[in-house]
């Protein structure tokens, strides 16, 4: 059966069977069998046609339109639920086990469907429903069993008779047991971003020739691009690189189209010319199937293709690993067409350099990167939200990282905000909370103190955490501020955003929020840099101390940036955005590596360090003991700027790391103690 089992068959109702259950004919692609995949759909071998045929036909005529047909007891079977929630046009249902799941879509519209003119995906792949629709009812009814753990997503783009399109419909699923799948919350999270041209180049055909137009004028090779792409983050993800960090989500650049032209500086007066390798910089905003804006790829292609973004976000999800890509929204670059279609939709030229605050929303970033006005034009809200939407549901991601969220007015965020909530969140019950595994989680980028204005629930769930990045560096890697500075500041920001406060002339916080903390990004020097670079031979030490405090502080989501796990060099942009290294490692780099491997599995196998309470043991100037509590489950850490120090935890832990033995705690060290039973 080519890998293909029918005892793990694709089991759907009558009239509404994905593929008719015996889908055969071209054009039904899915990433190769070695990728794991499994839809459950039958053989489309040569030799397992005329099989397949009798089976469908007695599988599904034998059963009527609000049956299930259950494949493997070969019974027809009521759905596991009733159609109960709306969106849109469609009331629908779904329930889910272990290992499949049950849905029902009713289209409640005042004219018929067009099958033919529809369109129907699951995971990214094309599904035929036309031979099995119900026409009297207007009802698809599914059932899928025996699926890997993963995420199952369907979505309906259909058309009616009459050749209207009507608003999609997106049913998102996180099938299988465990943290990774059904029981994931955004507390759970561990972060790993990827600058993508800069991490590994898997595929040198699609490189751009940095020579050609007027790239050539971009001088310097840290600003041009570099060949990093989705085959490479899918090798990766298939090695289990991010996997053996305990990593269970990937922050990835825009995917979306970008100018490949040479791009003028932020500062007017500066003449050196970049390139857009950053994917800040994007044409095809607003692209959705149904206003391509002439593009007939919206896709980055130096990345590479729709397809290989498919298998990638397919292969993260088999791994129990989110994607969250950068979505750029406050401007687009001068050659993109809705900027050629809609002029009016934009500022007036107004430089941002030097002006930051007193032009925060208006500001062009640089001369060729027009500003959204959204607060004048809703109609830009709509595109562009809409482009969003299409984003999400054709890629099945998970989350946004939410660039230059503070440069856009307020409108549009709740506006994206809403829309997620009824458009995506549609499997989720409690769209305040992040606590479901169907979540749609946003971060944004909010700089300069502005990170608490828009921690809401009509906004977004949480930000990157400015004043926890500056604290941890200046305490662990700079060391211009004391241990004990790092303490107080610690057991009060961990929680700091469930509360509203009054901040930036409005109000920030709410008791879903899930901040996002850093000690280095593609924004900031170098961590190892900050700690005295390869000069210094203790800076990898205050880098494993950093690598330490991420992963062990609680409630908000650690975000480690690419080559801070092994400990990269480089201070402002571009220098700050080498190219990833995976061979030729040093002692250190290589033993840096292996610290925040030890320490993420550890956050991933202890809820107390994802979920739990932090209270102060010892607090010094430069030695600092905590304890993590969730429920029943204790775990000390230990962070050593000192001399050696002397330190028991209680009786039956040891330090999971294998650096605290016998009461001692080495300097410039830290320790993470834990039962001696629960040491994964």
């Amino acid at each position: 059966m080519n890998g293909w089992s029918r005892s793990r068959a694709l089991s759907l109702v009558a009239f509404a069977a994905v593929g008719g259950g015996c889908q055969t004919g071209p054009g039904f692609e899915l990433p190769p069998l070695d990728a794991h995949v499994d839809l459950g759909l039958p053989d489309a071998s040569p030799d397992s046609a005329d099989t397949c045929a009798s089976d469908c036909e007695w599988r599904c005529e034998e059963c009527g339109a609000t049956e299930v047909c259950d494949e493997a007891a070969r019974t027809c079977e009521a759905p596991r639920c009733v159609p109960d929630r709306s969106v849109g046009e469609f009331t629908f249902c779904f329930a889910t086990t272990d290992d499949g799941y049950d849905v029902v879509v009713r289209y409640d519209g005042d004219e018929p469907l067009d099958l033919a003119r529809s369109e129907t995906k699951l995971n990214g792949a094309p599904i035929d429903l036309t031979d099995r629709f119900d026409a009297s009812t207007q009802t698809f009814a599914l059932r899928a069993s025996g699926l890997e753990p993963s995420k199952y997503s369907l979505l309906l783009r259909m058309t009616t008779q009459s050749g209207r399109a009507v608003r999609p419909l997106f049913l998102p699923m996180w099938i299988g047991p465990g943290l990774r799948y059904s029981e994931f919350t955004w507390n759970d999270a561990i972060v790993y971003q990827i600058l993508t041209d800069r991490f590994l180049n898997g595929d040198p055909s699609n490189d751009i020739d940095n020579s050609v137009g007027s790239l050539a004028e971009v001088r310097d090779r840290r600003s041009q691009w570099q060949g990093g792409d989705f085959a490479g983050i899918l090798q990766k993800l298939r090695e289990g690189y991010f996997e053996a960090m305990g990593v269970n989500t990937l922050w990835i650049s825009s995917p979306v189209l970008n100018s490949h032209q040479s791009q003028p500086s932020v500062d007017p007066n500066d003449r050196r010319r970049f390139s857009s390798y950053h994917s800040y910089h994007p044409v095809a905003t607003g692209y959705t199937h149904l206003d391509d804006y002439g593009y007939a790829n919206p896709i980055e292609t130096a990345f590479g293709t729709a397809e290989e973004l498919h298998a990638l976000v397919n292969e993260a999800h088999r791994r129990g690993i989110r994607v969250m890509p950068d979505f750029v929204a406050n401007h687009v670059q001068r050659e993109a067409a809705i900027y050629a279609r809609h002029p009016e939709w934009f500022f007036e030229y107004n430089p941002c350099h030097d002006r930051w605050e007193v032009a925060r929303i208006g500001c062009w970033f640089t001369a060729d990167m027009p500003d959204f006005d959204y607060g004048a034009n809703p109609e830009a809200v709509r595109a562009v939200v809409d482009h969003a939407l299409w984003l999400i549901q054709e890629f099945n991601f998970d989350a946004f990282r939410a660039d230059a969220l503070k440069h856009m007015d307020d409108v549009f965020i709740r506006a994206l905000k809403a829309a997620i909530v009824a458009e995506i969140e549609t499997t989720v019950d409690d769209h305040s909370r992040a606590l479901e595994p169907s979540v749609f989680y946003m971060v944004g980028e909010s700089l300069g103190g502005w990170a608490r204005y828009h921690v809401r629930e009509d906004m977004v769930q949480g930000q990157v955490d400015e004043a926890y990045y500056q604290t941890v560096r200046d305490s662990l890697l700079t060391f211009g501020r004391s241990l004990r500075e790092l303490a107080e500041f610690a057991v009060v920001n961990d929680r700091a955003y469930l509360v509203e406060q009054p901040t930036m002339g409005g109000a920030g916080g709410f008791p879903g929020a899930i901040m996002g903390n850093f000690f280095g990004n593609h924004d900031q020097w170098r961590a190892l840099t900050e700690a005295g670079g390869i000069a210094n031979p203790d800076s990898y030490r205050r880098l494993r101390l950093a690598q330490t405090m991420l992963m062990t502080s609680p409630t908000n989501i650690p975000m480690l940036y690419q080559g801070d796990d092994i400990g990269t060099e480089g201070r402002q942009d571009p220098d700050n955005r080498r190219m990833q290294r995976f061979a030729g490692l040093s002692p250190e780099e290589q033993s840096s590596l292996d610290h925040v491997r030890r320490v993420g599995r550890l956050r991933e196998a202890l809820p107390a360090l994802r979920r739990g309470l932090r209270e102060q043991v010892i607090v010094e100037d430069w030695f600092w003991v905590f304890r993590l509590t969730y429920e029943e489950q204790q775990v000390f850490v230990a962070i050593n700027r000192d001399a050696d120090k002397r330190w028991r935890p209680p009786d039956g832990y040891v330090d999971a790391l294998g650096v605290c033995r016998d009461g001692s705690v080495p300097t410039l060290s830290s320790c993470v103690f834990v039962p001696e039973d629960q040491v994964p």
